[in-house]
């Protein structure tokens, strides 16, 4: 789920499954949102900035290379991946829309988004049980 909820000390100290993943899986933060009013929640690839921490902003592990996928493309071992994930944990993860993070030649693809607060929190955690 997309929470843009985001405080001063998010990101000072990197938790410690980060490092597990840090070679594999970067980091992009969304710099602003674009809520639409009566639409689901999810982003648009223009609102994140790729690759550099020091912009202002939540967080998130870019999960591009394991979860892109083209809307009119069905059978793709990244779209697999999407609907296994958004499938086993509904709400856990931010759908992105409309490229990877500003890159125009990738206007039509869709990817998936997790919040690096997620790895610390065992609220945010997949599996954690809902209130």
């Amino acid at each position: 789920m997309i929470d843009d909820d985001y405080t001063l000390d998010e990101g000072d100290r990197m938790p410690d499954a980060w490092w597990r993943v840090a070679d594999v899986v970067p980091l992009n933060v969304r710099y602003r949102s674009g809520q639409v009013p009566g639409l689901p929640p999810l982003a648009f690839g223009t609102e994140f900035h790729g690759r550099s921490l020091s912009v202002y902003g939540p967080r998130y592990l870019d999960l591009w290379e394991f979860t892109c996928w083209k809307p009119h493309v069905n059978a793709t071992p990244q779209r697999r991946a999407f609907d296994a994930l958004t499938d086993a944990y509904p709400d856990r993860f931010s759908t992105v829309v409309g490229g990877h993070l500003r890159r125009s030649r990738h206007d039509e693809m869709i990817e998936l988004l997790r919040r690096l607060v997620a790895l610390t929190s065992p609220d945010a955690a997949p599996g954690a049980d809902e209130d």
